[in-house]
């Protein structure tokens, strides 16, 4: 009847026109986070270290470093990882430090991003930043939620609150931040520089997505294809050629009275010749009759083709290594190079930003310590991946003293990850064993008679000047 029609109508609106089509699954590949931990497992994994540059009499100043790296903490490695990620995601990361009031301690953090409004000044080719808003929601004293504005200059900085809107009404005005005795928070800083730092992602402050969202994009569809394909082929139209009639049934109660109408006639309830084919295992259809089943169809070959296209195109287009590369095993140390070589180029656009922002950053920390914030610093920057450490052993081995320093070369040995300590390391055991060779050589020698003069050396047979 015309409601059957209309639940049909309504069930084909919601499940799509094409009854053999009517699976509707959205599956979402997990590519972007792939490809974006990959860098910063290559960059972060070992935090960037930082050392004094030597003055002229050739010798760094030890103490100003252990200072610095002290003020640095041991919050750094994540720190510097969680601007990797916000960088790469959103194009440039935002670090706040700030000088504790109660302990007068240098401190940092890193930002949301999208908290945090720049603004240049474009006078010149160099854009330099002027201001700073940062925008962020908290709740107060009383437990409200409230908007805070926090405007920074050079020299000083404003808060202002807003209150948010209570139900449906307009959100209220932007009101100062008033202290106790109701003067508006405006205060004066001494940081010298507005105490944010930018990390950018590349030159243009762009994040990685844009580079192969549209590949992402069709991967994502095509693997929602496929399982509706899965899905559709449970999706059978049984088609009956002619069908002998539909038959009726009498409608019985749970009691097993049969009903009636109001005439007193059964009540009849026609047949789903569907319902009945599986409880009869049978069907009446007239002469020349039959029934068949219409399946949808599942293009797997062109599917897989594509699918391996755009699945090389990705990798390319990212910038990122394959995981499953064509050749895998010991391999040599050209080749890991030509696998991480796009990685490489990406991952150096991001290490040339962030070298100026840590540079500034270490600048903050010489201005809180009250230092020369001209000492300039060597930064060491150590990637992660799968290399031939006995290629490379052997190369540092093989390299002469007059080419590559003792430094240098625990610096990039494969089994060396704190460089710093272990040059610390080698040294006390080289003092260790020269002790100890000391002590040796006095045992053996005897002990000379405090006061007694050297005398000169007497032969003995031993040494043909016996007689």
């Amino acid at each position: 009847g015309a409601a059957a029609i209309d639940e049909v109508n309504r069930f084909l609106k919601l499940k799509g026109s094409n009854p053999l089509r009517s699976a509707d699954n959205r599956i979402s590949m997990n590519r972007h986070r792939v490809v974006v931990d990959q860098k910063i497992g290559y960059l972060f994994s070992v935090p960037p270290s930082f050392d004094i540059a030597s003055d002229d009499i050739g010798k760094g100043d030890e103490a100003l470093l252990k200072q610095v790296n002290d003020t640095v903490g041991t919050q750094w490695p994540k720190v510097i990882r969680q601007l990797g990620l916000d960088a790469s995601n959103t194009g440039r990361a935002w670090l706040e430090y700030w000088k504790d009031n109660e302990t007068g301690r240098f401190d940092y953090w890193y930002l949301n991003p999208m908290t945090v409004v720049p603004i240049y000044d474009r006078s010149t080719v160099k854009k330099r930043l002027k201001y700073l808003l940062r925008v962020y929601g908290f709740n107060d004293a009383a437990g409200r939620p409230v908007t805070r504005y926090e405007l920074w200059s050079d020299t000083q900085v404003a808060y202002l609150i807003r209150p948010e809107a209570a139900g449906a009404g307009p959100k209220p005005a932007i009101a100062y931040d008033t202290l106790p005795d109701g003067s508006w928070n405006i205060q004066p800083h001494s940081y010298g520089r507005i105490p944010f730092i930018e990390f950018r992602n590349n030159a243009k402050a762009l994040p990685d997505l844009i580079m192969y969202k549209d590949i992402v994009d069709a991967l994502d569809k095509l693997m929602s294809g496929f399982a509706n394909d899965i899905d559709d082929l449970q999706e059978i139209i049984w088609v009956i050629k002619n069908y002998a009639g539909e038959k009726a049934a009498p409608v019985f109660d749970k009691d097993g009275r049969q009903l009636k109408d109001e005439d007193g006639q059964p009540i009849m309830r026609p047949v789903d010749p569907l319902q009945m084919m599986k409880v009869k295992k049978w069907i009446s259809v007239d002469d020349k009759g039959g029934l068949d089943a219409v399946r949808g169809e599942i293009p797997y070959e062109a599917r897989s083709k594509f699918r391996e296209i755009l699945n090389d195109e990705f990798w390319t287009a990212a910038m990122a290594v394959n995981p499953n590369p064509p050749t895998a095993g010991n391999q040599s140390g050209v080749y890991i190079d030509y696998l991480y070589g796009l990685l490489e180029l990406k991952a150096g656009l991001m290490e040339t930003e962030f070298r100026d922002s840590i540079d500034e950053f270490l600048r903050a920390i010489l201005h809180c310590l009250g230092a020369d914030e001209s000492r300039q610093f060597i930064q060491t920057w150590k990637r992660t991946k799968p290399q031939n450490a006995v290629e490379t052993s052997q190369i540092i081995a093989q390299t002469p003293d007059t080419v590559m320093s003792d430094e240098t070369k625990t610096k990039v040995h494969p089994l060396v990850d704190d460089w710093q300590a272990e040059r610390a390391q080698v040294k006390k055991e080289q003092a260790d064993r020269e002790k100890n060779l000391l002590d040796q050589y006095g045992k053996e020698g005897g002990e000379q008679t405090p006061g007694e003069p050297p005398g000169e050396p007497q032969l003995n047979g031993n040494d043909g000047g016996a007689e």
